[in-house]
């Protein structure tokens, strides 16, 4: 594989490269802190359940949004998409692609 100079010198000075690399600095850090936002739902829903005999519809729904924010993360991280997530975007709502199981044990 040869290397161009010319094309790695615009690349390397290229902005829109650069920003994005700032979106994504900022977009891993909203990340992390939605790793442990889940963590603390997964507790809150199993305690749910193991006290109530039920977990809460809305806290799974919101579950879900969740889901669906770490697959739009991860496109953006990935270059699979262009798309800038949540903050730069809408948090998502009411997944259509996502079933949530009922709640009945």
């Amino acid at each position: 594989m040869n290397i161009n100079q010319d094309d790695l010198k615009h690349n390397v000075s290229d902005k829109d490269t650069w920003m994005r690399f700032v979106y994504m600095v900022v977009i891993c850090a909203a990340f992390y802190l939605s790793i442990m936002l889940t963590f603390a739902t997964a507790i809150f829903q199993f305690l749910a359940r193991l006290f109530n005999g039920a977990s809460f519809t809305g806290v799974a729904e919101f579950g879900a949004n969740l889901a669906q924010y770490h697959l739009q993360v991860t496109r953006f991280l990935t270059f699979a998409s262009d798309e800038k997530p949540f903050p730069f975007a809408a948090f998502p709502s009411k997944c259509d692609q996502i079933v949530i199981p009922p709640t009945s044990v």
